[in-house]
């Protein structure tokens, strides 16, 4: 029988040390792997252990991979999902800061959906005042009110994957403002 009492002794102790702030997350996270890597289901783990060093490197991989979109959309969306799930069960560092990918992922799709209905709704009205009144006006305006958010998406997509990378690399968890949270990140 395995004395798993012992177990969620050490884990009760690494939260609360967490909780005091006497442990950063990531060492927490470290720790916690270390306790839940002795042993699974008896057994002493199979897969090779991937050094602390490696997740950070990977995690910050799996940030900068979202560049890709500027080139090829499709895998600048696929590739840090791929990363993600070859690798979330391997390390809480790489589930943590892939879920943390995908939520601003998710959520930037919201945003622009958003704005891009919002232009619809009002940019066909402003195409109606233009015909009904031959003035060009409104459009424009109606233009640079909906264009302007997505720049700043933009923009701020590029700030927040190169923070979220380094953040990474340092072996930090750091989940993007703005991001909605649909999957748990602590």
């Amino acid at each position: 029988i395995i004395n798993m009492s012992g177990k969620y002794e050490d884990l009760e102790k690494l939260k609360d040390l967490l909780e005091k702030g006497i442990l950063s997350e990531t060492e927490f996270i470290t720790e916690k792997e270390k306790i839940l890597g002795k042993e699974v289901n008896g057994n002493q783990k199979t897969t090779q252990q991937i050094s602390t060093k490696d997740n950070n490197s990977f995690c910050a991989l799996m940030h900068l991979s979202q560049f890709a979109n500027y080139l090829l959309p499709p895998v600048g969306l696929l590739a840090p999902i791929v990363m993600w799930l070859t690798r979330r069960n391997e390390s809480t560092a790489v589930d943590v800061n892939g879920k943390i990918i995908l939520n601003w992922t998710i959520s930037v799709f919201i945003y622009s959906i958003v704005i891009v209905i919002g232009f619809l709704i009002f940019g066909a009205t402003s195409i109606l005042t233009i015909i009904n009144y031959d003035n060009p006006l409104p459009l424009i305006g109606t233009i640079g009110i909906f264009l302007i958010p997505l720049i700043i998406f933009g923009i701020l997509d590029l700030v927040f994957v190169i923070v979220g990378a380094i953040k990474a690399n340092n072996g930090e968890v750091w989940n993007y403002p703005l991001s909605i949270r649909f999957f748990n990140t602590k």
